[in-house]
C-alpha cells in the first residue's frame, strides 16, 4: 500500500497542480460517480420495466374478465333454450295441420324477445331435421349440405355439450365466433336440434373499448375483435403471421418488429381447452416507445439530475483549481520580482491561507533586501496602484419560444390537476385542446385522410360546445366512407371557425352548425362534396354575390372577415385545379352554407 502511495506521489511531482487535481478528482469522484449510476440506471430500468409489466398484466386481466363475462351469458344463454320444454315440444312433434304448426309458432315470442334481452348476440339458429317444420329466422330445416358439416355431426357427437368455433352464418354470410350444442329432450334424451348462437363482434369491441386499450383477440391466429384501430391491414396481416407461431405467455413481454415498427406483445389463452375446438388468444400489443415511455421519462430524469450533479461539481472543481493557481501565480509573480530585483511588490495577496503566510514571509524579505541595497540605488520608485474596474454588463433575457412538446406536456399537467380536483369538464376540454393543437402542429401541407380532419374538427366543436353550452350545437353527417378519402389539411376548421365568429356570434340560443359529407357525380367525374351549414346571421344578396364572384376570380384582397375563406379556396383552386374551390350560399337572418367541392 506504502509503494503504491509513493509511485502516485511521484507521477504527480511530474505534473501541474491543475492536472494533479483534475487526476485526483477524475479518479476519486467522478470515476466512482459514473460506475454507481450505472449501476443505478440499470436496476431502475429493470424496477420500472417490471412496474409496466405488471400494469400489463393488470390490463390482461381486465379484459379477459369481459371477455369471459361474455362468453358466460352466451352460454348461459343457450342453457335457457336447451331448457325450454316448449320449444322441444314442437320441434319433436310431427305436424299434419298447417294451423296447428302455425299457432304454436305464434307461441314462440320469446324466441324474438331473447335478442332484446342478450343484446351481445348478433343472431341465431336452431338446426332440426323436422322436415313438417316451416324455416323462419331462428328455426331451419336442415338438408344434406349441413348434415355433412364438421360442426353439425361434432354437436352430435357431444350430446348436448357446448363448444366454440369459427363460422359463417348460411343467410348474413357473415363469419362470426359462435357457441354451438345438441338439443335433446329432457325426458328420453332424443336429438331434436343444434342450436348456433351468433356473438355481435360489435359489442364485444364495445365492451373492450371501455375496459382496456391496445387489446385484441384471437381466434385460429386470426384478429377478429380489437380494441383499437391505428393498425394497417398489413399491421393486422403481419399480427396474424405472428400468432401462428407465438406461444401465449402473460408472464413476459414479447419483443417483436413488423413493418418498420417495435412492439410489446403480451398473451394469454382465455377459453380452457377442453371446452372449445378453437383457441381464444387475448393479446396485448403496444408499441414499444409506448410500453417504456414511463420507464424512459424518470430514467431521463435521473439521468439529466446526474449529469447536472457531475456538471456542477466539474464546475466547481475547476473553479476551485483556478482559485489555487491563481494565488500560486500571484506567490510566483512575487518570487520572480524579487528575483528580478524588482521588489515592489505587493505587501499582500489577500487571504488568510497558506498562500497568504508564504508571500507574507516574501514580501518580508524583499523589504530587508531592499533596504541593504537602499544606499546604493537611491531612486524613487513609485508604486503603482494596480485598479481593475468590472465593466457592467447588460444581460436582456431571452425570450423562449414554446415547442410544441413543452406545450402539450404543460397541458396534460394542467389537465391532470383538474380531474385530481374535480373539474372534469375542464379536463375534457384541454384534453380536447391538445388534440387540436397536436394536429395543427403536425400537418405539413400534404393531403391527409379526411377522417382525421373531421376528428379535429369535432375535437374543436366540442370545445365551442363545453364553452356556449346550449347556446351552440352541432352535427356531422356523412354520408359515405370517410376513410377512403384523403384532402388538404385545414381545409374543414377554417370555415367553421367562421361561421362561429361571424355566423352565430350574436346568437344567444338555438345556435346550430351542421357538416355533411356526400359523394356527387358530374360530367361523369366524382366530386367529394363538404357542406358547412349554419343558421346564424346570414350574407345579403348584394354581399353574397359580390363575395362569389371574388371566388370564383380566385382574388386574395378579401376583408378581414372573409381571409379563412379566400385562403382555403386559394389552397384548393392551386392544388386540385381551378374548377374546384368553394362556394356559399346564405339567406339574410337565416344562415350560411359553405360548400368544398374537390375530386375523389
Amino acid at each position: 500500500m506504502a509503494g503504491i502511495s509513493k509511485r502516485f506521489e511521484q507521477l504527480l511531482y511530474k505534473v501541474s497542480i491543475k492536472k494533479s487535481l483534475q487526476t485526483i478528482f477524475i479518479t476519486l469522484f467522478i470515476l466512482p460517480v459514473i460506475l454507481v449510476s450505472t449501476f443505478f440506471i440499470i436496476y431502475l430500468y429493470n424496477t420500472m420495466l417490471d412496474w409496466e409489466r405488471e400494469n400489463v398484466k393488470t390490463s390482461m386481466k381486465q379484459t379477459e374478465e369481459v371477455f369471459n363475462s361474455t362468453l358466460k351469458e352466451v352460454q348461459g344463454f343457450s342453457d335457457r333454450i336447451y331448457l325450454n320444454k316448449q320449444l322441444q315440444d314442437i320441434l319433436l312433434h310431427e305436424y299434419t295441420d298447417i294451423q296447428q304448426l302455425y299457432d304454436d309458432y305464434a307461441s314462440l315470442s320469446f324466441l324474438e324477445n331473447y335478442l332484446l334481452t342478450f343484446n351481445q348476440i348478433s343472431n341465431y339458429r336452431i338446426y332440426t331435421d323436422n322436415q313438417t317444420l316451416l324455416d323462419n329466422s331462428f328455426i331451419v330445416k336442415v338438408d344434406e349440405s349441413i348434415k355433412t358439416t364438421q360442426w353439425y355431426i361434432s354437436a352430435i357427437n357431444l350430446k348436448g355439450k357446448s363448444f366454440w368455433m369459427l363460422k359463417k352464418d348460411e343467410y348474413s354470410k357473415k363469419e362470426y365466433v359462435c357457441l354451438i350444442r345438441s338439443l335433446c329432450s329432457s325426458k328420453d334424451s332424443r336429438f331434436y336440434g343444434v342450436l348456433v348462437v351468433n356473438i355481435d363482434p360489435n359489442n364485444i369491441n364495445k365492451k373492450l373499448l371501455t375496459s382496456i386499450f391496445n387489446t385484441a383477440i384471437f381466434v385460429n391466429n386470426q384478429m377478429v375483435y380489437s380494441a383499437f384501430d391505428n393498425f394497417s391491414q398489413e399491421d393486422v396481416k403481419a399480427l396474424n403471421s405472428f400468432v401462428v407461431n407465438y406461444e401465449p405467455d402473460i408472464s413476459k413481454i414479447a419483443k417483436v418488429k413488423f413493418n418498420n415498427h417495435r412492439y410489446g406483445i403480451m398473451g394469454e389463452s382465455i377459453i380452457d381447452p377442453d371446452r372449445t375446438i378453437l383457441e381464444f388468444v387475448i393479446m396485448y400489443i403496444i408499441p414499444m416507445r409506448e410500453l417504456i415511455s414511463a420507464t424512459m421519462k424518470v430514467l431521463s430524469i435521473s439521468i439529466l439530475i446526474i449529469v447536472i450533479m457531475i456538471v456542477l461539481s466539474i464546475v466547481l472543481i475547476n473553479v476551485f483549481i483556478d482559485y489555487l493557481n491563481s494565488r500560486v501565480a500571484k506567490v510566483q509573480y512575487g518570487i520572480s520580482s524579487v528575483v528580478a530585483k524588482n521588489f515592489e511588490i505587493p505587501p499582500s495577496i489577500g487571504g488568510n491561507d497558506e498562500f497568504e503566510n508564504i508571500y507574507e514571509n516574501l514580501f518580508k524579505m524583499s523589504v530587508e533586501i531592499k533596504s541593504m541595497i537602499e544606499e546604493i540605488y537611491l531612486q524613487n520608485i513609485e508604486k503603482e496602484q494596480l485598479a481593475t474596474k468590472q465593466s457592467e454588463i447588460s444581460f436582456k433575457m431571452l425570450s423562449t419560444q414554446i415547442n410544441p412538446h413543452f406545450l402539450f406536456n404543460t397541458l396534460e399537467t394542467i389537465r391532470m390537476k383538474s380531474i385530481s380536483s374535480g373539474q372534469k369538464d375542464v379536463a375534457t376540454m384541454l384534453k380536447l385542446l391538445a388534440s387540436l393543437l397536436r394536429y395543427n402542429l403536425s400537418v405539413k401541407g400534404q393531403p391527409v385522410p379526411l377522417v382525421q380532419e373531421l376528428e379535429a374538427v369535432q375535437n374543436y366543436l366540442n370545445i365551442q360546445h363545453m364553452r356556449f353550452e346550449d347556446r351552440i350545437s352541432y352535427d356531422i353527417v356523412t354520408m359515405c366512407d370517410v376513410n377512403d378519402f384523403m384532402i388538404l389539411p385545414l381545409l374543414i376548421q377554417p370555415l367553421v371557425e367562421n361561421s362561429f365568429s361571424h355566423g352565430l356570434e350574436n346568437k344567444v340560443s338555438g345556435g346550430f352548425i351542421y357538416i355533411f359529407i356526400n359523394i356527387e357525380e358530374t360530367d361523369g367525374k366524382k366530386i367529394l362534396n363538404i357542406g358547412i351549414k349554419d343558421n346564424g346571421c346570414g350574407i345579403s344578396s348584394v354581399g353574397l354575390a359580390e363575395l362569389n364572384g371574388q371566388l370564383e376570380k380566385d382574388e386574395e384582397n378579401l376583408d378581414s372577415t372573409h381571409i379563412g375563406i379566400a385562403n382555403v379556396n386559394s389552397r384548393i383552386r392551386l392544388f386540385y385545379g381551378k374548377e374546384y374551390g368553394l362556394s356559399i350560399k346564405s339567406v339574410i337572418d337565416e344562415g350560411t352554407e359553405v360548400s368544398i367541392r374537390i375530386p375523389v
